[in-house]
C-alpha cells in the first residue's frame, strides 16, 4: 500500500508540474497589411504591405517584396487584390541597405515614378506587429 500510495503521489505531482507549464500565448497589436495600390500624384504610384498580409489574404493573386542582386539595385514588386501590378528599380544606397533590413514580417512602402521606372521612395518597418 505504501508503494502505491508514492506511485500515485508521484503521478499526480507529474500531472501537476505539466499542467502548471502552459502553452505560451501570444499578445500585442498584429497587422497584417495587404498590398494596396494607388495613385499618389499625377507622376507616382504609392504601394505598400506586407509579404505576411499578402500570403494569407483572401485571394491568390497578392504579393509584394523585393530583391536586391549582385550590382547592388533593388527592384520592388507588387500585385494588389484588384490586379493592379507594379515593379521599380533603385539603385540608391538608401534602399539597398533597407532591403538588406528587411524581413518575412516587414511592412513595405515604395513609391514608384511613372517617369523613370525607379523607386522614388521606400520604407521597410520592421515591427511585432507584423509578425504571424
Amino acid at each position: 500500500m505504501k508503494v502505491n500510495l508514492k506511485n500515485i503521489l508521484g503521478m499526480a505531482a507529474l500531472g501537476m508540474t505539466l499542467l502548471s507549464n502552459t502553452v505560451p500565448t501570444w499578445a500585442g497589436s498584429v497587422i497584417h497589411g495587404e498590398v494596396s495600390i494607388f495613385r499618389y500624384s499625377p507622376t507616382e504610384i504609392h504601394v505598400s504591405g506586407s509579404m505576411v498580409g499578402a500570403r494569407y489574404s483572401a485571394d491568390s493573386r497578392q504579393y509584394i517584396g523585393c530583391s536586391l542582386d549582385s550590382t547592388p539595385r533593388v527592384m520592388c514588386a507588387a500585385r494588389d487584390s484588384a490586379d493592379n501590378s507594379v515593379y521599380c528599380y533603385s539603385s540608391d544606397a538608401g534602399h539597398v541597405d533597407a532591403v538588406q533590413k528587411m524581413t518575412d514580417s516587414s511592412y513595405i512602402e515604395f513609391r514608384y515614378n511613372l517617369t523613370n521606372l525607379t523607386c522614388e521612395m521606400m520604407w521597410i518597418t520592421n515591427n511585432s506587429s507584423g509578425l504571424q
